[in-house]
C-alpha cells in the first residue's frame, strides 16, 4: 500500500568585513512604493556573490546568539521538556505493502530518527535499514513483488541522493548505484528487475535544477536507457521546463510523464505511451493534458487515468481519460466547491478522495465498476484524513486520522462490509491533551473577506490581553495547513502561551481560487492578511502587542518579513527561518525560476514591481523602531540561499539596536535541519527566545 498515492504536479508537499560597510548602510534605502535603488546601491550586495565571507559573517553571529540564548535559565527545563515529548510519540509512516512484505519508516525512543522496516507475512518484524551517523533516509520504493527496495539515503543536510538496491530476502545491496540525484522519483517497472528514475539537470554556478530525462535502470546493468527526453517533444521544445517525472502502474500498459515549470503547478503538461517500444527502440508520446487545463493532481490503473483540476467555484473537478481510446476525452466523475483536494489514491477496484468542501472535510470511495455509486467514509468533523496507503493488489485500504489535539491513528477499511477498524499501529501516546482547546474562528478583512484562523491553548485562559501568543503563516504554492497533530507545540502551550495559525491567502485551505488571490500580483493579500488576524488577536483580547509573537518559514519568511516591515509596534518578537527575505533578488536564488509564476518574475517590469512590494529587506527602513528578531539560516540551502538571511541580519543591524538581531547559523543544516537534535535545537530556541520577548511565567517541570 502506498502512502498518499497522490501525484502532485506542484511539489509542496515545511539563511565579516561588515564593519566597514555597514557605515554606508543608511544611505540607500527608501520604501518599495518609491522609485527602487538600483542593485549597485544595495551595500550588502557582496554577501550574494562570496558565499565563504558571508558564511563567516553568519557564523559570527550565530556563536554570539547561542552564547545569549544558552545563557537564558529556561532552556536547559525546555530541552529536557521537548526530549520528554520526543521520547513519548514514536512514529510510522509511508507504509507500502508489496507482495508478502510491508515495508514502513518507523522512529522510537530509543532511535529518534527514522529507520526502515520490512514485516513478512507471519514474521516479526526486522530492520532493512538503520542510516550510518550523518545521514538520512531520503525516499524507499519497494519492487511491486516485494524482493528489492530502492533506497535513496542522502548526507545530512543536502537533497542530492545516491540511489542504491537492496534485496530484501537477506539485507544485501546489490552492485548498482545511481550517485547525487536529485528528486529521482523512482518508478518500479512491471519486471521487478529495473525502475525508471527522473536525472534533472542542475546548473554549476547557481545551483538551479532544470527538466532533465527520464532512464530506465536495470538491478544487474549499469548501461541504463533514456526513456524520455522532454527537448525530443515537438510541443515542448521551445518551452521552459523546471521538472520532469515518469510514472508506471503494474496493472497498466502505459507510462504517463508529466512535465511543469513552476512549483505552483502551472504550466504542467501530461504525456502517456505504452510501454511496448517501437521498433526503433522509443516509445511514442501523445499529451492528454494541456498545460492551460488547470490538473493538479492525478492517479491512474489500467486503461484509466483520473484527474483532479481546479474550477471556476473554488474547487474541483474530478474526470478521467480512457488512454486506450485516443483522442482524449474527459468524462466527470465528481467535483465539489471552495475546498481543496488532500488526497487522491487508487485501490485494486476504487478511487478514494479526501477533500475539504466549504470548510467541511469530506472522505469518498468511488468504485470503479460504477463511478456514479459514490460512498462516503465518515470523519470526526475534528480530524483530517492525512494520508491513504491503497494498492492495486487489494480492495482494503489503510488511512490516517489525525486532529490538532487528537495524535494520527492509522485504520484498516474493508469497503465490502463498510467496515473501519483501528489497527494499532500506531501506539497510544501518554500525553493527557485534555486541558487544552481548539477555536476557529474567522477574522474580516477590510476588504471584507473571511480569512480562517485556528487557536490553540489551555482551557481557561483568561481574555485581559495578557497571553503571550506565537501566530504564524505559510500562506503560499497554494499549500494548506489543515489539522495535525504535533506534542512538541506542549512546549509553548504548556507556558500559558496561544498558538495561533492564520490560514491566509496564497494558500489552498479555501480552494485554488484562495491560492490565487495570494499569489503574484496578489501576493500582498497575504501580508495585509496575516497583519488583520494579529489585529483580531489584539482587539478581542487574547493577547497584546508586548505578548504577540511571530514566526514563519522559507515562503512564509516573505508574510512575517514584510509584516514585522510594515507593522512593527504590533509584535513584540519576530522568528524567520530559511526566510525569503529579498523578494526583489529572486533570479539569483536556485529555486527562483521556479517561483516566477508564484511570486513574478524579475525579468519583467510589472514582476518586478511585484517583487519590490514584497521584499522584506527593502522595506526595512530607518525611521521604523523594529522588534527583536531571531533568524534561522541553514549554511548548505540549496533552496534560498543563506545570503537572503545575511543581508537582512546585516541591515536591521545597521539601522537597530544589534543586541536585538539574533542569528542562528547552521553548518550542516539545508533548507531544513540537518538532525533531529539539530530540528529539537531550533525549536527550544525559538520557543526560549519567545518566553524571553514575552516573558510569561516559565513552569519548572
Amino acid at each position: 500500500m502506498k502512502d498518499c498515492l497522490i501525484k502532485r504536479l506542484k511539489r509542496v508537499s515545511k539563511q565579516v568585513i561588515i564593519a566597514t560597510l555597514t557605515l554606508f548602510s543608511g544611505l540607500f534605502f527608501v520604501h518599495a512604493n518609491e522609485k527602487p535603488y538600483e542593485d549597485y546601491m544595495d551595500p550588502y550586495q557582496w554577501m550574494e556573490t562570496h558565499p565563504q565571507q558571508t558564511a563567516r559573517w553568519l557564523n559570527q553571529r550565530s556563536n554570539q546568539t547561542v552564547n545569549m540564548l544558552h545563557a537564558l535559565p529556561w532552556r536547559n527545563v525546555l530541552a529536557k521538556r521537548l526530549s520528554e515529548l520526543v521520547n513519548t510519540a514514536p512514529t510510522i509512516s509511508d507504509i507500502y505493502d508489496a507482495g508478502d512484505n510491508r515495508f514502513y519508516l518507523r522512529s522510537s525512543a530509543e532511535h529518534p530518527y527514522l529507520r526502515l522496516f520490512v514485516k513478512e507475512t507471519g514474521k516479526p518484524e526486522r530492520v532493512l535499514i538503520d542510516p550510518p551517523v550523518g545521514y538520512g533516509i531520503n525516499f524507499f520504493i519497494p519492487s511491486h513483488d516485494g524482493r528489492f527496495v530502492a533506497v535513496g539515503r542522502s548526507r545530512n543536510g543536502t537533497e542530492s541522493t545516491d540511489i542504491t538496491v537492496i534485496r530484501v530476502a537477506d539485507n544485501v545491496v546489490l552492485d548498482t548505484r545511481i550517485p547525487a540525484v536529485r528528486y529521482p522519483n523512482v518508478v518500479w517497472a512491471a519486471d521487478n528487475q529495473s525502475f525508471y528514475y527522473s536525472l534533472n539537470t542542475t546548473t554549476q554556478d547557481s545551483g538551479r535544477q532544470t527538466c532533465g530525462k527520464v532512464y530506465l535502470h536495470h538491478i544487474e546493468s549499469n548501461n541504463d536507457v533514456m526513456t524520455f527526453d522532454w527537448r525530443t517533444i515537438p510541443e515542448l521544445a521551445q518551452q521552459s521546463c523546471e521538472n520532469v517525472n515518469l510514472y508506471a502502474s503494474p496493472d497498466s500498459d502505459y507510462l504517463i510523464v508529466n512535465v511543469s515549470k513552476s512549483i505552483s503547478g502551472y504550466g504542467s503538461s501530461l504525456f502517456s505511451a505504452k510501454k511496448d517500444a517501437d521498433v526503433n527502440g522509443t516509445l511514442n508520446w501523445t499529451r492528454i493534458v494541456d498545460p492551460d487545463e488547470n490538473v493538479s493532481a492525478f492517479v491512474y490503473s489500467g486503461r484509466w487515468i483520473y484527474l483532479a483540476s481546479y474550477n471556476a467555484s473554488s474547487g474541483y473537478d474530478i474526470s478521467r481519460i480512457d488512454l486506450a481510446a485516443p483522442p482524449p476525452v474527459r468524462a466527470p466523475v465528481m467535483n465539489w466547491s471552495n475546498g481543496e483536494l488532500t488526497q487522491l489514491s487508487i485501490s485494486r477496484d476504487s478511487l478514494y478522495v479526501a477533500y475539504h468542501d466549504a470548510g467541511s472535510s469530506k472522505f469518498m470511495r468511488i468504485p470503479f465498476a460504477d463511478i456514479s455509486k459514490r460512498q462516503t467514509i465518515p470523519i470526526p468533523s475534528d480530524e483530517d484524513v492525512s494520508a491513504i496507503f491503497a494498492s492495486s493488489d487489494s480492495k482494503d485500504i489503510l488511512f490516517t486520522r489525525q486532529g490538532w489535539l487528537k495524535p494520527p491513528v492509522i485504520y484498516h477499511y474493508q469497503p465490502g462490509d463498510n467496515i473501519i477498524r483501528n489497527t494499532a499501529l500506531i501506539p497510544p501516546i501518554s500525553q493527557p491533551l485534555t486541558d487544552y482547546v481548539v477555536e476557529e474562528k474567522w477574522v474580516t478583512t477590510a476588504e471584507n473577506v473571511r480569512v480562517p484562523l485556528t487557536l490553540i491553548y489551555r482551557k481557561g485562559i483568561a481574555r485581559a490581553g495578557t497571553s503571550p501568543t506565537w501566530l504564524t503563516a505559510y500562506g503560499a504554492y497554494g499549500v494548506s495547513t489543515f489539522p495535525s497533530f504535533d506534542l512538541s507545540r506542549l512546549l509553548w502551550l504548556e507556558q500559558g502561551g496561544i498558538l495561533a495559525i492564520a490560514h491566509i491567502r496564497g494558500g489552498g485551505e479555501l480552494g485554488p481560487a484562495w491560492h490565487e488571490e495570494g499569489r503574484a500580483d496578489k501576493k500582498e493579500n497575504s501580508i495585509t492578511d496575516f497583519i488583520r488576524c494579529a489585529e483580531y488577536l489584539i482587539d478581542n483580547r487574547y493577547t497584546s502587542p508586548s505578548k504577540l509573537a511571530i514566526g514563519g518559514e522559507s515562503a512564509g519568511g516573505i508574510i512575517v518579513g514584510m509584516a514585522m516591515a510594515q507593522r512593527p509596534e504590533l509584535f513584540a518578537a519576530v522568528a524567520i527561518d530559511a526566510g525569503m527575505l529579498n523578494t526583489s533578488r529572486l533570479d539569483k536564488i536556485p529555486i527562483g525560476v521556479m517561483n516566477y509564476e508564484e511570486l513574478g518574475s524579475p525579468m519583467t517590469p510589472s514582476g518586478r514591481r511585484t517583487l519590490m512590494k514584497i521584499d522584506a529587506y527593502r522595506h526595512l527602513v530607518t525611521q521604523k523602531r523594529y522588534p527583536p528578531v531571531l533568524l534561522t539560516v541553514g549554511l548548505n540551502d540549496q533552496r534560498v540561499s543563506p545570503w537572503q538571511t545575511a543581508k537582512f541580519a546585516a541591515r536591521l543591524e545597521a539601522i537597530s539596536t544589534p543586541r536585538n538581531v539574533l542569528v542562528l547559523a547552521y553548518r550542516q543544516g539545508g533548507h531544513s535541519a540537518a538532525t533531529y537534535a539539530e530540528a529539537d535545537s531550533k525549536l527550544v530556541d525559538t520557543v526560549s527566545f519567545f518566553i524571553w520577548k514575552t516573558d510569561p511565567h516559565v513552569q519548572d517541570r
